[in-house]
């Protein structure tokens, strides 16, 4: 018996279930973005199987875009509130940068009224177990909210667990980037002096 070959395969069978993301993701949500063909997105079958419910994000090579897996649904039960979206997030030599998103968008010209998608703060390189979060406020005539995690660039892998969705008070702060959080409360300098 050629054990050389033997142990070849038994590495090699344990590297391709190491890595393996079955296509299918769960219930409610649904693949999107614009390397579909070059990423994988679905559920890490190794953590399915030791019962942790998970969303895995896969790029082999440096892509131009990114591959995300979302939801949507509607803003009626949240309008005039505060809503934290958050997820344990486990990244693996991360080239590019991945992270959570959310975007509300309003019922009549369904124009976007706050988004965060953690490209200001991404997740990089390789982490462990960390939970993060967005916080936006969902207005009163909002109409949609939707959901997400993605993964852009590429090459690497980023986990996606124990998501939660939760209103909260004012106090705790907006991650929103459409807003303008770091803009001067008052215009600056209409006299241009230097």
């Amino acid at each position: 018996m050629n054990y050389k070959v033997l142990i070849a395969a038994a590495l090699a069978a344990t590297v391709v279930q190491a890595t393996t993301v079955e296509e299918e993701v769960p219930d409610g949500w649904f693949k999107n973005g614009s390397a579909l063909q070059e990423c994988q997105a679905g559920v890490d079958s190794q953590l399915a199987a030791s019962g942790l419910a998970n969303i895995t994000l896969r790029c082999d090579t440096a892509v131009d875009g990114f591959i995300s897996v979302m939801q949507q649904f509607s803003a009626e039960a949240y309008r005039g509130n505060r809503l934290r979206y958050s997820a344990l997030i486990k990244s693996e030599d991360l080239g590019g940068w991945g992270g959570l998103w959310m975007r509300v968008d309003e019922v009549l010209n369904r124009e976007t009224s706050a988004f965060d998608n953690m490209q200001n703060r991404p997740v990089k390189s390789t982490t462990d177990w960390q939970r993060y979060d967005i916080v936006l406020d969902v207005s009163p005539t909002a109409g949609a909210i939707s959901i997400g995690m993605l993964l852009g660039g590429g090459p690497g892998q980023l986990w996606v667990r124990d998501l939660r969705l939760e209103i909260v008070g004012p106090n705790v702060p907006t991650t929103d980037m459409a807003t303008g959080q770091n803009l001067p409360l008052e215009p600056v300098n209409l006299q241009l002096s230097r």
